[in-house]
């Protein structure tokens, strides 16, 4: 947990310095002793009350003739419940009950609780009730002080918004009795317990013969303080003291511890969404959830860091508690990546294996809830096939394919990027995403290509409209260059016929030649 809007909240529960005497408190401090004029504290209002903690608002004034002068406002809430007093001597005491010692320094930031801290901050507890340095009292309950340092924005009036955490479950906060002056709006938490003390050491005497109270009992009470107001320091060192301003707060009882719904019971589908990185998270760890599609509402609490929810992890729920300890998750904003998650420590002694995760509201309601892998870390995820086949898939073009079927691939091509882009996928997503963008793929089917038709060869305007293209007149005439290529390729032509024709006759000759020659050579025979 991390701010109370943008101001620091720190918590100061130091018993022997709360609880300190009279005379020290009022030395520690130059307390403004000057008319307040219209500054104050309105009504305070308490919403969104949990098992564990509350939302407090009110508005607040401060007078135009001492805002100059203020150089620094804390708001603070002061909270006290005991429930047991044990006597030590009966309280002499006197004093201012208006001065309070919740002085707006020291304590623990909300975000550096630990689980040991929580405890010995919120836990309940026995601390000395003291008056100077004698020990009146020892007074055994809750008592802590939260407060907000740089909530104020220098206006003179404004609305403050302050969640309260570390309540106990089934519980009335408020405030009881013991003022010794009905005009007061705030009677000191001490001067409370002192007048309180007081009272248990008359009971331990009825006779009302001494005074002393003896060490042997501890006395049941009810004593309740709570009080929403504002600390003013000015430039000249005084200060309005947080007693000077504070109102009451009404009671209110917390909500019964929380029950975690059945696992059977978590829905089917929720508005808001979880999501544990990489879907695993090791026993005695924390991890981190992020939460997605958060309603307006819950988001301006969870900016306000007031939204609180109770975690839950199966298959028998038990409860998850926060890195601090709180028993509840503070739902707030991730400052690098601006989204919105929780903490929670996974049980040490958990089972490895499948388990899920939900959230409730303050009121039980569930919110959301995702599986989660606890153990043996998962193998890493391999995208290569499926970077492959959206580099592949990308490649097509919708002009050459039916729109019928080109719209199931080009839904499928998308989920698969936004699966390859997703860094929680997991293996099976991975998987799916391949084959669904295959299967797609393959019902892809080619458009059918319309024939052209032939071009046909333009004719000449029959009007006569048309005249020569300069680069080609309309008498063509052979180059002289050409004319000498035709008039060799004619010689050649005719000296080819030419050749034909002499080498018919030759052979005639020759064969007259030899027939003449075998007639002669008969007519010389017979003879």
């Amino acid at each position: 947990m991390r701010r109370f809007g943008k101001a620091m909240a720190a918590l100061a529960v130091a018993a022997c310095t709360l609880f300190g005497g009279v005379a020290t408190a009022n030395a520690d401090e130059n307390y403004y002793e000057g008319d307040l004029g219209s500054t104050k504290v309105g009504t305070p209002a308490v919403s969104d009350v949990g098992a564990h903690t509350a939302n407090v608002s009110f508005d607040y004034q401060i007078d135009p003739s001492i805002l100059p002068k203020v150089q620094s406002v804390c708001f603070a809430v002061e909270v006290m419940r005991v429930t047991s007093i044990k006597p030590i001597i009966l309280a002499q005491f006197g004093g201012n009950p208006l001065k309070s010692l919740t002085s707006c320094s020291g304590g623990t930031s909300d975000g550096d609780l630990t689980s040991g801290s929580y405890q010995s901050i919120f836990g309940t507890k026995t601390w000395p009730v003291k008056l100077g340095e004698d020990v009146m009292s020892y007074a055994t309950g809750q008592t802590f002080a939260s407060y907000a340092t740089d909530e104020w924005n220098h206006a003179a009036s404004g609305t403050v918004q302050m969640p309260v955490i570390g309540l106990q479950s089934n519980t009335t906060y408020g405030n009881t009795g013991d003022r010794t002056d009905p005009d007061l709006d705030y009677i000191a938490t001490w001067w409370k317990l002192l007048h309180r003390g007081a009272s248990v050491c008359k009971l331990a005497d009825p006779t009302g013969a001494s005074f002393a109270c003896s060490n042997a009992y501890d006395q049941p009470v009810d004593v309740r303080s709570l009080y929403a107001g504002m600390r003013i320091v000015l430039k000249d060192g005084s200060a309005i003291n947080f007693g000077q301003t504070a109102k009451p707060i009404s009671d209110f009882t917390t909500k019964a511890e929380p029950v975690a719904k059945p696992a059977e019971a978590l829905p089917s589908k929720t508005d808001a969404k979880l999501d544990v990185a990489n879907g695993h998270a090791e026993p005695g760890q924390t991890a981190r959830v992020y939460v997605d599609n958060l309603k307006a509402e819950a988001k301006g609490k969870a900016d306000a860091n007031s939204l609180f929810w109770n975690a839950y992890i199966y298959s028998e729920p038990q409860a998850l508690t926060s890195p601090d300890g709180a028993p509840f998750v503070r739902v707030q904003k991730e400052a690098s990546t601006g989204k919105y998650y929780f903490d929670a420590v996974i049980p040490a002694d958990l089972p490895a294996g499948e388990h899920k995760i939900s959230v409730q509201d303050e009121n039980g309601t569930v919110q959301a809830w995702t599986p989660v892998t606890v153990g043996d870390a998962p193998a890493p995820v391999d995208k290569s096939k499926l970077t492959a086949a959206v580099d592949a898939a990308g490649k097509l073009a919708e002009k050459d394919y039916t729109a019928d079927s080109w719209t199931p691939f080009a839904k499928a091509l998308a989920d698969a990027k936004a699966v390859a882009a997703k860094q929680g996928a997991s293996q099976a997503d991975v998987d799916a995403a391949v084959k669904a963008l295959a299967d797609a793929q393959a019902g892809l089917k080619k458009a059918e290509t319309v024939p052209s038709k032939p071009v046909e060869p333009s004719k000449p305007d029959n009007g006569g409209n048309n005249k020569p293209s300069n680069n080609k007149p309309a008498n063509d005439k052979p180059a002289a260059d050409d004319k000498k290529s035709e008039s060799k390729n004619d010689e050649q032509s005719d000296l080819s016929k030419t050749g034909a024709s002499v080498i018919g006759v030759a052979g005639i000759l020759a064969l007259l030649v030899v027939l003449a020659a075998g007639l002669l050579v008969v007519g010389k025979a017979r003879r």
